[in-house]
Parts: C-alpha cells; structure tokens; sequence
C-alpha cells in the first residue's frame, strides 16, 4: 500500500477496475424498468381513441353473444314444449286418463304432508274382436266367432262395441255373413260345418242390429250396400218358399231372414203376412233384444198386429204386443175379449152345423 498525499492508497486490482457480472445485471434491469413507462406513455399517445370506447366495443359484442343465445334458448323451449304437447295428445288419444287427486292430501306418519301426484291408468289394450272388425277381416273375425260360438254372451257383449270401429260397418257385416242362405235344408243336415257357420253370420246380425240407437238417427247406409242386403233378402225367401213357404220355414232360416231385413230395411215385396210368419217361425224371444231396435221393423209392428187380428190370429198379436212392447197402443184386454167373442162365434157355428142333420131326421 502506498502512501501518497498524506493519504494511504490501495493499488487497483483488476477486478476493481472492471465491473462484476451481477452489477451488470442490475443496470441492465434499471435500464428496462426505466424504459417500461416510457412504452406505455407512447403507446397510449399513438391511440387515437379513448380506453372507454373500447369498453363500449366489448359491452356491444357481448350483449349479440347473449341475444344469440337467448334466441337459441327460446326456439329449445319452443321444441320441448311441441314435444310435450304432442306426447299429451298421443295419451289422450289412447285413452289415458290423468285422474287428479279431489280429496286433501294425506298424512303420513310423520304428520307431515305427504305429496299428491297425480296417475295415469294404462292404455286399454285392444280386443281381438276389435282389431279385426277395425281392420275389417271379415274372414279373421268369422274364424274367431267360430272357435268362440259356444260363448254366446261374451260375443254378444264385445261384438257391437268392436263392430262400430269398422270402416264401414254395414258393408263389413254383409262381408261377414256370406252367401249361406242360398243353401238348402241338406246342406244343414248330419252335424255339418255348415251349421255352425251359419250360427256364425246370424250372431253377427243380430250384434249389429245392438249397435243401433233406437231414439238417435238412422244408420246412413250406402246405395251399394243397400241394394246388395235387399237382393239377398229377396234370394233368401224366394229359396224359402220354393221350400214350402215363409211358414214352414225352419227356426234358424227364418230368424236370420227376419235379422237381415230388420239390420237393412224390408223390401217391397216383402207383405206384413211374410213378416208375421218369419216372427212366428224364428222364436223371437231370443233376439227381442235386438229387434226392437231396428229402425224398419218397428215401425211396421202395429200394422203386423192388426193384420194378424183381422186374421182371426189374435193369439199372435197379442204375443207381439207383449214381446214388441205395445200395450200402449194395443189393450190387451180387447184383443182377448174379441178373440172370445169370435171363439164364440165359431162354437155356435159348428154347433149348428152339428144339430142341422139331427134335425132334418
């Protein structure tokens, strides 16, 4: 160490002369801290708009992003909203039924309240009889009537109801009972298929005849069908009585005859005697049921009965003013008084005729 000026001096090393690596770091780090500001100070001086327009900027692209959605969100609602309603209307069509709860809600054992939630019942699934009368298988619905012929009461109970889902139950029904009245007594005889069969299409005439309103309108037939029921009507009686006559018909032929013309309406030809022998003949106890709701035999039953009292058959107009429902148009009481009046007559007639001879001896 030197001394120089009263002052003692260190030589300078050559590290002391040239600056550290770490004091060149520093500097450098002030040096870019001290140009920060200076950047930021140009770059907001070269913008030529101010910072709150560029809020206004984002503000507006915002609120089209929401307008979009809003308007994307609606049209989901919208489609859930068709979808529901058309799930609604699909139950409602196969007949579900929403039964709401009209009684307060019970309790449970809490004491609390418990939640009424409303239930639906399960679609009724259809019958066999209904699906074939409503796709209109004639055939189908013959081969189920036939294995099921010896429960009557069941198919009179399903049938009129599944016979009006047809298209057009009128025409179905002629489909249904065939061409088997042109067939003759033989035909019946020695437990033939045939017989059954036939029991087959006079039931289903006989449930049609039940699906009448006998206080609403007249069933609207067509032409076609019309004209078709009345030739089989006429075909039917003129094989009848080529057979020995209307009255000598058997039970069976002249029932179906008397159902067919009082499903379809009685032809011209057809006179109140050919009437009251078809009902004498059927056995219309059995099918009263279903007669008195036709909207073409009804109405000629009055003229059938006094018919059959100028006749001097008064018995069988009074079993049809009892089976038909007419004691008010009817009196019993003077049916009776005249058929023994007449019986009276008859007697002393044939009592005459008995004692003129002795006489004349």
């Amino acid at each position: 160490m030197a001394v120089r000026n009263g002052y003692a001096h260190r030589p300078s090393t050559r590290e002391e002369e040239q600056p550290s690596s770490a004091m060149i770091r520093r500097r450098e780090a002030q040096a870019t801290v001290e140009t920060v500001p200076t950047n930021i100070e140009t770059t907001i001086e070269q913008s030529n708009d101010p910072q709150f327009l560029k809020s206004i900027v984002d503000l507006t692209a915002l609120a089209a992003a929401v307008n979009a959605f809003k308007r994307r969100y609606d049209e989901l609602q919208s489609h859930m909203d068709y979808i529901e309603n058309a799930i609604d209307s699909n139950l409602k069509t196969n007949g579900i039924v929403e039964i709401a709860a009209v009684s307060p809600p019970p309790k449970d054992a809490s004491g609390e309240t418990a939640t009424a939630i409303a239930c639906q019942s399960p679609p009724k699934e259809k019958s066999e009889a209904e699906r074939l009368c409503e796709s209109m298988c004639s055939k189908e619905l013959r081969r189920y009537m036939f294995v099921n012929i010896s429960e009557r009461a069941k198919l009179i109970e399903e049938l009129p109801g599944a016979l009006k889902l047809a298209k057009d139950p009128a025409k179905f029904v002629l489909d249904c009972i065939g061409k088997f009245y042109l067939q003759g007594r033989k035909a019946f005889a020695n437990d033939s298929p045939a017989i059954t069969a036939r029991k087959v299409s006079l039931l289903v005439l006989e449930c049609y005849l039940l699906t009448f309103d006998p206080e609403g309108e007249k069933k609207q037939v067509g032409s076609s069908v019309k004209d078709e029921a009345e030739a089989a009507a006429v075909a039917w009686k003129k094989r009848l009585v080529g057979e020995g006559w209307l009255g000598a018909a058997e039970a069976v032929d002249a029932r179906g005859l008397l159902l067919l013309v009082a499903c379809f309406g009685i032809p011209e030809s057809f006179k109140s005697m050919d009437l009251l022998d078809l009902i004498r003949q059927s056995g219309t106890a059995e099918i009263v049921g279903s007669l008195k709701r036709s909207p073409f035999l009804v109405p000629m039953m009055s003229g059938i009965v006094d018919s059959s009292i100028k006749r001097g058959m008064h018995i069988e107009a009074l079993e049809m003013v009892y089976t038909f429902g007419m004691e008010d148009r009817f009196s019993p009481s003077s049916i009776l008084t005249s058929f023994l009046r007449m019986s009276k007559e008859s007697f002393e007639r044939a009592k005459r005729k008995a004692q003129a001879p002795m006489a004349s001896v």
